[in-house]
């Protein structure tokens, strides 16, 4: 979750206060809260507008120290007429911390719409420390509230599932949709692109997003900085303003960002500004055709099987693209987090849909013994693996009662080793098997086989398991 940082007004130095906000950003860092603070500069109204966009359901520590009492200060009542435009769930949630604390000031912010604490800037400085539990006291409070106030599954929603985890994914989901730009990350097959569309037609109405696969351009376009101009890196700048005409005041969902192009990616995180105003929460992009200079309205969405900061430390996303991400991200939960009762939920909705498809009469029912097998933790694909498995079912029964017999469960198939100890632990165990079974499970001669140590192969059979022949005392 994300904190903002605003000073209105502040008696401090600007060393002083530079020094207790870091203090202030150390202590929520440690509870996974970033805090990012907001410039005012010499217009107040772009500050409000960000708040307004950005701060949805988070909470914003605003320093004060001219107006100890809410209701005088200007820029409170500003953001209050802002704010009364939204639901209560998504509204900032303030902490207000000035120099003079006053009990008039208390009473005002215990009835006030935005300001939820009320804190007082002493000289000893604990107001740090205070300001840092109430924000993680607001964290909380607001994470309950995402949980609890998430719509439940209707028979009209698209969108399938009560478990908490999943419940909390949706509530940031909708959060990210409601931004000009974000990223939606999850394990394979737990279906970004599907709950993307779906909150997307219930969030707007329109029927489709755009969406580009980030792999179908060529891999000599991978140049960066000034090369590009005159490299075919160029040409693949060029070749996303197709896309972009395309989804003008629409969604253009990224598919696999971490696929883009690097000239691409650096086009994008120049083009992703630090700052969005205007009512259509979306980006204004430029892009050159032949009719000129165009602009467009766009919602950017990107998707990756990774976390934002995972990519940025392999190096497949650029600093500049991955901290703009990481700010706005949701990570959809694989099928195994969100539990049988999303599972039982999702093959009946599944089912259903695929009859559709297939024009039987009626959702076909799910026998309790075929649920039970179909609650087992093999699913590497997630939803695909689902869906394929399902529709053999339903193709099986004909429509009528799916039964264990009508399942196509085989056992999973071996998982590929990942990190480097598997694949160097894999490789050792095979080239010792290959060498004992042309010595007849001989050690000695394997080990002169292998070029090693007897000694050491022994060590290396038993740290990877591998039994040995056993031989009978020698005769003295």
């Amino acid at each position: 979750m994300k904190t903002f940082f605003i000073v209105f007004h502040s008696l401090l130095s600007r060393p002083r206060l530079g020094a207790r906000r870091r203090n202030l950003a150390k202590l929520l860092d440690e509870r996974s809260i970033e805090l990012q603070p907001v410039p005012l500069g010499n217009d107040v109204r772009p500050a409000i507008t960000r708040l307004v966009l950005e701060a949805r359901a988070a909470p914003v520590v605003a320093l004060d120290d001219k107006h100890p009492l809410p209701d005088a200060a200007p820029w409170l009542a500003d953001l209050t007429r802002e704010v009364l435009t939204l639901e209560p769930r998504y509204r900032p949630q303030l902490v207000y911390v000035t120099r003079n604390t006053t009990a008039a000031g208390a009473e005002q912010a215990l009835r006030h719409a935005v300001v939820r604490k009320y804190i007082g800037r002493d000289e000893k400085n604990r107001w740090v420390a205070t300001t840092a539990e109430a924000v993680l006291d607001l964290a909380e409070q607001l994470k309950q509230i995402a949980i609890s106030t998430a719509p439940p599954p209707s028979s009209t929603s698209e969108v399938v599932g009560e478990s908490p985890c999943f419940r909390a994914a949706m509530e940031e989901l909708v959060q990210v949709m409601q931004s000009p730009y974000g990223m939606v990350s999850g394990e394979r097959g737990v279906g970004k692109l599907f709950l993307i569309r779906a909150m997307w037609r219930e969030m707007t109405g329109k029927p489709r997003a755009i969406v580009l696969p980030c792999g179908s351009f060529f891999k000599d376009y991978y140049v960066a900085g000034a090369r590009r101009r005159i490299a075919g890196g160029r040409e693949a700048v060029d070749q996303l303003t197709p896309y972009l005409r395309e989804s003008h005041n629409g969604l253009l969902v990224l598919h696999n960002v971490e696929q883009l192009p690097t000239a691409l990616q650096e086009e994008l995180a120049a083009r992703l500004p630090s700052a969005v105003a205007g009512p259509k929460l979306s980006l204004r992009l430029s892009g050159v055709d032949r009719d000129g200079l165009q602009e467009y309205d766009v919602k950017v969405i990107a998707t990756s099987t990774h976390s934002p900061e995972l990519l940025h430390q392999t190096g497949r996303l650029i600093p500049d693209l991955a901290a703009k991400l990481r700010k706005r991200h949701v990570r959809i939960p694989s099928l195994l987090e969100r539990g049988p009762g999303d599972l039982r939920l999702l093959c009946e909705d599944v089912a259903r849909r695929i009859a559709e498809r297939l024009e039987l009469n009626g959702a076909p029912m799910i026998d309790e013994n075929a649920l039970a097998l179909l609650g087992g933790d093999y699913w590497p694909e997630n939803l695909s693996d689902l869906v394929r498995v399902l529709e053999q079912a339903v193709r099986r029964s004909r429509g009528g009662v799916i039964r264990p017999s009508h399942l196509p469960l085989d056992p999973p198939a071996p998982t590929e080793p990942t990190t480097l100890k598997e694949i160097v632990a894999r490789a050792k165990r095979t080239a010792i098997e290959n060498a004992l079974q042309q010595t007849g499970r001989d050690v000695a001669a394997a080990a002169k086989l292998l070029g090693c140590h007897r000694g050491a192969l022994h060590r290396l059979m038993g740290e990877l398991g591998i039994g040995r022949k056993k031989t009978g005392r020698r005769k003295q």
